[in-house]
C-alpha cells in the first residue's frame, strides 16, 4: 500500500494492478481537492462515509454515505469535503493519470 499525504488529507493507493486500481481518499470537512481531470483514467467513487461535493463543469453532485458517481475520462471535477469522508475509488489502472487545472489550496 503506498499513502499520499495531501492538503486535504491523504490517499491510500490499495491496488495498482495491471486491471484495475483502487484507493481509500480521507477528506477532511471543509477541505478539497484540485480541480483535475484524468486523460484515460476512468473512475467509480463511492461514498462510504461523511459527505462531499462533486463539482462538474455544469452541475454539483453530492454523495453521501452509499452514494456512488463514475466519471469517465477528461471529466473536469473537484472533490470537497462537506464532512469528514472516507471515499473508496476503483479506476482503470492509470492511478497517477492526472492533469491538475487549479492545484489544492492549502486549507486551515
Amino acid at each position: 500500500m503506498k499513502e499520499v499525504l495531501k492538503n486535504w488529507v491523504k490517499e491510500l493507493w490499495i491496488a495498482q494492478e495491471k486491471e484495475y486500481g483502487g484507493k481509500i481518499l480521507i477528506i477532511k470537512q471543509n477541505h478539497h481537492t484540485s480541480q483535475h481531470y484524468h486523460k484515460d483514467k476512468k473512475e467509480t467513487i463511492y461514498c462510504f462515509k461523511g459527505e462531499v461535493d462533486i463539482i462538474l463543469k455544469n452541475r454539483v453532485v453530492t454523495l453521501k454515505e452509499g452514494d456512488d458517481i463514475t466519471l469517465d475520462q477528461r471529466t473536469i471535477h473537484r472533490i470537497i469535503g462537506k464532512k469528514n469522508s472516507v471515499l473508496f475509488e476503483v479506476s482503470t489502472p492509470q492511478l497517477a493519470d492526472v492533469v491538475r487545472l487549479e492545484e489544492e489550496t492549502k486549507n486551515t
